[in-house]
């Protein structure tokens, strides 16, 4: 009950002080409440690396190291309001750089490969992306998986993906297992590639001629270089994907680093 009249005491006391504030100050008091509510949230988003920082970020990255961008209209358009992107018939027909790799588990769906740029490694076209793809069911928290995508042009190679073991890659096999989805594993010799059967998987519908692509140097390769993303072919693309997101320099440098190991080891 004491508690209460004290509450009640200190209120009355409050508001008491703010009635006897002259106009002005109420005037000042109203626009740093407005400015703690509203203004100061949103300057930090704005201090946020958003998505046009991001998209900058490749823009000069491949203007800097002169790359071909794969919609270079998306370039001229950064500093464009929404409306005027909506507007402009160019942007509306800007290339997918996933939409012809996505026959390849993991590339089905998704966004961001707007932002992507052509480059030549070891004589080969290899087309460098982000790539934000919807997850798959058995990924509990629901959030987009972020890949650093490497496609490099190849035709004539055997249909296969090849990555490193994990505990997602295991549940996903169990889950393809239980419906009826279950892909083709090929398994190699333990004794001769012990370094690989340990840390890798491999999957192909054509094991013969899988094997016959995947020499023994190839193998090799793989083991030493310790690639931490999936390797995998369709008809027209080897393509190197990775967790991640390319944003800095170093980051562009190092991936596109390891896609020309991927060129000049396995192709």
């Amino acid at each position: 009950m004491i508690t209460s009249s004290y509450t009640f005491l200190w209120n009355l006391e409050r508001k008491s002080a703010i009635k006897r504030l002259p106009m002005n100050h109420l005037f000042l008091l109203a626009v740093l409440l407005f400015a703690l509510t509203s203004l100061v949230p949103m300057i930090f988003r704005l201090f946020r690396p958003g998505p046009r920082d991001k998209a900058r970020s490749v823009v000069e990255y491949a203007q800097k190291r002169g790359f071909a961008l794969v919609n270079p209209a998306i370039a001229q358009a950064l500093d464009n309001s929404l409306l005027q992107m909506l507007k402009n018939p160019t942007l509306r027909n800007s290339v997918r750089a996933a939409s012809d790799v996505a026959d390849i588990e993991g590339l089905e769906n998704g966004t961001g490969d707007w932002l992507a740029f052509n480059c030549t490694l070891r004589s080969k076209e290899v087309t460098i992306f982000n790539f934000s793809a919807s997850p798959r069911s058995v990924n509990t928290t629901g959030a987009n998986i972020r890949y650093k995508v490497a496609k490099i042009r190849a035709t004539g190679l055997p249909q296969f993906s090849m990555g490193r073991n994990s505990p997602i890659h295991t549940l996903e096999n169990v889950v393809d297992k239980i419906s009826g989805a279950a892909k083709q594993s090929i398994e190699l010799d333990g004794s001769q590639y012990p370094e690989f059967v340990a840390h890798y998987w491999l999957r192909g519908s054509n094991r013969a001629a899988v094997t016959a692509f995947l020499s023994p140097d190839k193998i090799r390769f793989i083991e030493t270089a310790k690639l931490e993303g999936t390797v995998a072919t369709n008809a027209n693309y080897l393509v190197y994907f990775e967790n991640g997101v390319l944003l800095r320099d170093q980051d562009f440098d190092s991936f596109i680093a390891t896609a020309e190991k991927i060129v000049g080891n396995i192709l």
